[in-house]
């Protein structure tokens, strides 16, 4: 017997729903699978959760009918046909229901089993014939993908739904290199399968928004929509590049290969869909000629932006062997008696051909790649053993505070890799504090929670960095095992002429006492922004006013020279304004 297929049946009235269910019992019997909704809102969630194989819906729906249900449904190309059951036979009535999409329309005084079962059955292999039809004359036969006609389609109505939103899109055109070698060597149906693959790849590498198509041979293309900004196409460029750089198992052939990509944006470029997609090609013929594996921009300014992030990439992979990274500490002062009571650790990348670099430039490369693991972990040792080598000096124990990537948090060796140095450095874990944003710990909630706690059990101390940016829910703020708020400088710049941010500040401040949080504030740069944070109870803060983040040795050798004498904080400030900085 054929397996009874998954029916729902939209009726609203439960006689009708009694005498269907008899008729699909009469055909199917205990095989019959029927789901029975009344409700349209109802209807509409199951029907998008496409897990039946046909839809019975009655034509008459309390004050709407069956045939605006197909209409809307037809908005969204459902996937299962649907069948129109109604009371009177009419021929308006039956156009109306074919017109709008539905495979059949049958009069319920004149439904028999038999004919209920053969009309269902019908339905559902036309509805397949139609789906194989669409396919072949949508998709790539080999990979799946949109085909040429269909990608050209996209691209215009991308190009036209950037112009109406003033938004960017772009197109990535692709080619895998060496393809032709793998054909020549190890035949077509190998090269046949390192296409599937490659496509495989690429759709993971996009969006489920963005279109991605084979047009033929090895080459490929992307339309990329809705970007926020143009950076985010070379974030793309460089994942696909690097996904598809990696071996391919090709029926025990283990094959390495690249992608060369050629990039446009739109507006940027601003032509039709096939001016677009031939400048797209010239930059991928100026990929081609500079190296196997790389991107090009069509646009200049562009291409060289991407071009020196990719320089700089390649330079950092090398800059951690190469101890081109520093750290500097800028001191944080408790602004009632004015002593130091801590030091934020600040990255700096000291290149030997261009001087500093600033981590403006290089964070978000580091994050992008992933590089920001290694990179952290490097700086939570090396600030580790520069407290642990202070305190060997004979200096106090001085507590850092560091700055953490949701990157790094979002990996679940964070506690075993800061345990791991802490018992590598012998420092005392209560000298750490890790500084995170209000929108990482919301991001994923329960998650970050037992991470922090996990955390705060080893010693670590916590705050959260910024605060007054992000979106934290008080009821969440209580629950997370943080020590310290930081009143993002955003706020302290203006506190002495703008009423909205005095007042925020003043709240964020408030909240920390109330919660029993140290609170800090950050970017303090003037007297009066000191009066004001001491004024309505701040008790610690961190800027210019004091000092300039300035190298271990500076920091070790202004704090023994004045560690007798700072009586208050501009004491502070004098003194380390007397700091030569600019080593």
């Amino acid at each position: 017997m054929v397996e009874a297929p998954a029916i729902l049946l939209i009726e609203d009235d439960e006689r009708g729903y009694t005498r269907t269910r008899a008729l699909l019992r009469e055909s199917f019997g205990d095989q019959l699978k029927l789901d029975w909704v009344r409700v349209w809102d109802e209807t509409h969630a199951a029907i998008q959760e496409e897990a039946h194989d046909i839809y019975l819906v009655d034509y008459q729906l309390g004050r709407r009918d069956g045939v605006d249900l197909i209409s809307a449904m037809s908005k969204i190309r459902f996937a299962a046909p649907f069948i129109v059951l109604t009371d009177n036979d009419c021929q308006e009535v039956d156009a109306e229901a074919m017109k709008s999409g539905a495979a059949d329309y049958l009069v319920k005084s004149e439904i028999t089993a038999p004919l209920l079962a053969r009309a269902i059955r019908y339905a559902i292999e036309r509805k397949r014939v139609e789906r194989r039809l669409t396919f072949l004359a949508e998709c790539d036969t080999l990979t799946g993908l949109a085909n040429r006609a269909v990608f050209h389609s996209r691209l215009a109505d991308a190009i036209a739904q950037a112009h109406r939103n003033d938004s960017v899109m772009a197109v990535l055109l692709l080619d895998l290199d060496q393809f032709k070698d793998v054909n020549d060597t190890l035949g077509h149906p190998v090269g046949d399968l390192l296409i599937q693959q490659a496509a495989k790849r690429l759709s993971q590498c996009t969006r489920a928004s963005d279109t991605v198509a084979r047009l033929g041979g090895d080459e490929f293309a992307v339309v990329a929509t809705n970007l926020a900004q143009t950076e985010d196409i070379t974030v793309l460029a460089r994942k696909i590049s690097e996904d598809l750089a990696e071996p391919f198992d090709l029926d025990g052939n283990l094959i390495s290969t690249s992608a060369s990509i050629g990039n446009t944006v739109y507006p940027l470029d601003n032509g039709d869909p096939h001016q677009i997609l031939k400048h797209a090609d010239l930059a991928l013929y100026q990929a081609k000629r500079t190296s196997r594996g790389s991107f090009h921009y069509y646009d200049a300014e562009l291409n060289a932006q991407a071009q020196q992030r990719k320089w700089l990439e390649n330079q950092m992979r090398t800059a951690l062997e190469s101890q081109q990274f520093i750290l500097y500490y800028q001191p944080k002062v408790n602004i009632v008696g004015g002593e130091v009571v801590g030091a934020e650790v600040l990255l700096r990348w000291r290149h030997p051909e261009c001087g500093m670099v600033g981590p403006a430039q290089f964070i978000p490369i580091a994050e992008s790649t992933g590089l920001i693991v290694p990179l952290g972990e490097w700086v939570v040792r090396e600030a580790s053993k520069q407290c642990v080598a202070w305190r060997r000096q004979g200096l106090p124990p001085i507590p850092l505070a560091i700055n953490v990537s949701a990157v790094q948090f979002r990996r679940s060796e964070l506690v075993e890799s800061i345990a791991e140095i802490i018992e590598e450095t012998q420092i005392d874990p209560t000298w750490l504090e890790l500084e995170i944003t209000e929108s990482m710990i919301m991001d994923r909630v329960d998650p970050m929670m037992a991470l922090l706690h996990r955390l705060h059990e080893i010693g670590i101390r916590l705050a959260i960095d910024d605060f007054g940016t992000g979106h934290s829910s008080l009821s969440y703020l209580r629950r997370f095992s943080v020590d310290t708020l930081k009143i993002d400088r955003s706020f302290v710049r203006n506190v002495e002429n703008d009423a909205d941010d005095a007042t925020i500040a003043k709240a964020i401040i408030s909240l920390g006492k109330s919660l029993n949080l140290r609170v800090i504030a950050e970017g303090v740069e003037t007297e009066r922004q000191l009066d004001f944070l001491r004024e309505h109870g701040c008790e610690e803060a961190q800027g210019f006013f004091f000092s300039r983040p300035v190298s271990a040795d500076d920091f070790a050798g202004w704090y023994r020279e004045n560690e007798h004498c700072i009586g208050s904080a501009n004491r502070v400030a004098i003194l380390a304004n007397e700091i030569d900085v600019s080593r």
